[in-house]
């Protein structure tokens, strides 16, 4: 049921106004007038009456005719039967059990899991990419790795992977090298590559 403050109570009766077979509903108009102007966005009734299309015959229906701070007016619909307003929502405080607070946490603590290990994935991509484009001149390719691979470490949201891949040079030489690639997914990701000890790659 609406909240009706003391202030509520100083609704001008003369703003009110019921077709003569509805007298009998004064009460509750009145009430209603009273709910409407009891919430933060009504700061004046101006009128109220039964909203005859939506009303039923047990269940009536009452329009009030609010001034808001900003001058412009507005219509609240309130329950005649529960005197809750329908036209402005009221925000209810919930108040969570232990269990249902727990079972809040685990299910925030998996949300943000998977959020991470979808960010790694979608920078290990972009590092990828980056690497791929960079060695794409290059012969005798070989990559140490295939799908994803996990970060060397993430630090401010900035992920740092180690690609591991071979080449050869001009005159077929292996060539075994290690690319270093820093991705935060908004700046484009940074490339160092580097030479490899032989038999040093990661698989």
């Amino acid at each position: 049921m609406a909240f009706i403050s003391p202030s509520s109570w100083a609704v001008e009766e003369n703003r009110l106004w019921l077709p003569v077979k509805y007298q009998g509903l004064y009460l509750p108009l009145k009430r209603a007038a009273q709910a409407a102007e009891s919430l933060d966005r009504c700061t004046k009734v101006l009128q109220g009456t039964i909203d005859r299309e939506q009303s039923k015959p047990d269940h009536p229906i009452f329009r009030i005719l609010c001034k808001q701070d900003s001058g412009l007016t507005y219509n609240e619909m309130v329950d005649g039967l529960t005197m809750e307003t329908l036209t402005t929502i009221i925000p209810v405080e919930v108040v969570l059990t232990p269990e249902e607070l727990e079972q809040q946490r685990i299910a925030e603590e998996k949300r943000l899991v998977e959020e991470r290990e979808a960010n790694k994935k979608r920078l290990f991509k972009l590092c990828d990419q980056a690497l791929k484009a960079d060695a794409e001149f290059m012969t005798g390719l070989h990559w140490y790795y295939e799908g994803f691979i996990e970060p060397e470490s993430v630090e401010d949201d900035v992920a740092l992977f180690a690609l591991d891949f071979d080449a050869t040079n001009p005159d077929g030489k292996p060539l075994q090298y290690r690319a270093y690639c820093s991705a935060d997914g908004i700046a484009p990701p940074k490339l160092r590559i580097k030479k490899r000890p032989a038999n040093t790659a990661k698989d």
